[in-house]
């Protein structure tokens, strides 16, 4: 038998020991409801100073009591100290368009609340899937969403809006998405805006005219362009339109009309959602950093063992080419095929719409961070990458954090008859119990929000990883950066005689991008991209000569091509991956000799 000392040292250092956790936090367990954090610092999102040595009461998976370490709780409860931490809300991406496999990138990268601009039932998010996320052991981040996209049509007459909105608002949204703003359609939007504000529902979606459709009831403006579009002359809007320029983000020049623009809609309690990553994130300081992130992430062979391959490939690509609405290049175009004044036009828009989004927050507006995941970038991952850019572009640390929190999670009280608070997207008395440990003070560096050592949701700590087969493997179209696949309608000259040399052939169609490969008879031949809808390559005079026996006539007595059909050269168009392949064929026709001289071809 042990001495009675060593007995009672040894029992104690054994409950030292299994309170000792492997990320640094100790508990004092005790048959309680209660939870509290304490001895971290504290930032609760809503914008005020951080609070050291904090303490954060949780009961019932809501926030019961928030403040310093004078803060009083029940003797009883089960206290975790986190001293030497960083605690912050819940992460909020205002726009996504979330699909089952992005659950646990979201948990994992502290993301515990996601609003889909999707109707639900569709991206395989069901209304089952829906409301079971707001429970706190559901492996998902809460979904928050619009029920439908509400009909708008411009040729609606009000009687026919408020039919409409009827049987919309009985599927109970959390907010409103409308299709985009336009000329056409305003005075139907507007009669629909009015009754979704007098309902209490933030209005969210595009415009091709911002401050008009604020002016109208838009709330939530998505992306810049449309303050840009706002910007241009007539002349100059037409020929935006039809692929005359490279980027909107040329026109957010005049910082007077800006100034005044954005006054105007911050005053009318617009928000903006520049959503940055996805519009310019390879113009960047950042991107080279970013694209590695993305890397780190796709190796992690639990992950994907249910993500999608083509998604990934795509996202992998993403920081090294970019959005344009020229008709001279694809969209996205590679960085490496633009011409250097080109690359420099991108770098310019990409600062202008860095100063916009400043001017907005410097002029008093709310920025709500949005990612416009998944097929634009890294479920989860895109939420840091955008704090980071919203950083770059001058915001605080704070004030991105706020973008991805509070601001953002104002999308479902903003509208309100009475002042209310969301239920998620700080940490304040009342609010779900959502938040993320971190191990660095995201105030002095944005970065440090991925040094993320723990992720509560509705008073329950995730366990953070993937799990193998979280959802079943499936293929995603319509990656952003993608390669599409071609799709030919012609070329020229579509016919040649026999003998003819080596010439240049036009291939027209759609689908082509700079680095499309004409193919002949499955043979890459030199091709230059003139336009997304054109290409031009060489035809050397040997196709000519080999082209396949015409395939349209029956075996019998030999004939000379030409009487039931003509030899053929088969022209596809290649594009490579991620996605991408191969066209359809066009034939080029190989008159025999004696058949084009009656036709007197090439003469």
């Amino acid at each position: 038998m042990l001495p009675t000392r060593k007995v009672i040292f040894t029992i104690v250092a054994s409950i030292a020991i299994a309170l000792l956790r492997h990320d640094g936090f100790t508990q004092q367990s005790a048959p309680s409801t209660t939870t509290v954090l304490t001895g971290a610092t504290l930032i609760d999102g809503t914008g005020r100073a951080a609070i050291p040595e904090s303490v954060i009461v949780i009961d019932d998976g809501k926030f019961t009591a928030v403040g310093g370490k004078e803060t009083n709780y029940p003797a009883n409860a089960n206290v975790i100290n986190a001293a030497g931490k960083f605690i912050i809300p819940g992460l909020v991406d205002s726009h996504t368009h979330s699909r089952p496999f992005c659950g646990e990138l979201y948990l994992n990268h502290g993301v515990t609340s996601v609003f889909i601009l999707n109707p639900w039932g569709s991206n395989g998010n069901t209304l089952d899937a829906v409301r079971a996320s707001q429970q706190p052991a559901t492996r998902t981040p809460r979904y928050f969403g619009n029920a439908d996209r509400f009909p708008l049509a411009p040729n609606m007459t009000q009687e026919q809006v408020r039919q409409q909105f009827r049987e919309w608002i009985a599927k109970k949204p959390d907010f409103a998405v409308l299709p985009s703003y336009n000329e056409r359609n305003k005075q139907a939007y507007q009669w629909a805006a009015e009754l979704m504000h007098e309902a209490g529902l933030f209005i969210f979606g595009h415009t091709e005219d911002a401050p008009a459709s604020s002016r109208a009831g838009h709330d939530g403006i998505e992306h810049i362009w449309g303050y840009a579009q706002a910007l241009m002359t007539p002349e100059q809007l037409h020929g935006f339109q039809t692929g005359k320029y490279l980027h909107w983000g040329s026109f957010l020049t005049d910082k007077a009309r800006i100034d005044q623009m954005i006054k105007e809609s911050i005053g009318r309690g617009a928000y903006l959602n520049p959503t940055l990553v996805y519009e310019l994130g390879s113009q960047s300081a950042l991107a080279r950093k970013h694209e590695g992130d993305v890397y780190d992430v796709y190796r992690n062979a639990a992950l994907m063992t249910y993500y999608p391959r083509n998604l990934a490939d795509s996202l992998l690509l993403k920081f090294r080419a970019v959005r344009t609405f020229s008709s001279r290049y694809e969209n996205p175009v590679p960085l490496a095929n633009l011409a250097p004044k080109d690359l420099q036009e991108f770098k310019d828009a990409f600062r202008m719409s860095q100063e916009f989004t400043k001017r907005w927050v410097d002029l008093g507006g709310k920025i709500i961070g949005g990612s416009d995941d998944p097929s634009i970038g890294t479920c989860g991952l895109s939420v840091h990458m955008e704090m980071a850019m919203l950083v770059e572009a001058g915001l605080t640390p704070m004030q991105a954090l706020q973008s991805m929190s509070l601001w953002g999670a104002e999308m479902l009280t903003a509208r309100k008859k009475a002042p209310a608070k969301p239920p998620v997207g700080f940490i304040g008395e009342g609010a779900n119990a959502d938040l993320v440990v971190l191990a660095a003070n995201p105030l002095t560096n944005i970065d440090n929000t991925k040094k993320i050592e723990r992720v509560m949701k509705g008073g329950r700590f995730m366990e953070l990883g993937y799990t193998p087969h979280y959802t079943g493997q499936v293929a995603v179209g319509g990656a952003i950066p993608s390669t599409p696949a071609p799709e030919l309608s012609a070329i020229t000259p579509n016919t040649v005689a026999e003998g003819t040399a080596a010439f240049e052939i036009t291939v027209e169609g759609v689908g082509f991008i700079s680095n499309s490969i004409v193919r002949i008879d499955d043979v890459a031949v030199p091709t230059t991209f003139i336009d997304i809808r054109t290409l031009k390559a060489q035809v050397p005079a040997n196709v000519v000569a080999r082209a396949t026996p015409h395939r349209f006539n029956y075996p019998g007595p030999e004939q000379h091509p030409g009487i039931y059909g003509d030899r053929t050269v088969k022209i596809t168009v290649y594009n490579g991956p991620p996605d991408g392949g191969v066209s359809n064929n066009v034939s080029l026709r190989v008159f025999a000799k004696w058949l084009a001289e009656e036709k007197k071809l090439g003469k």
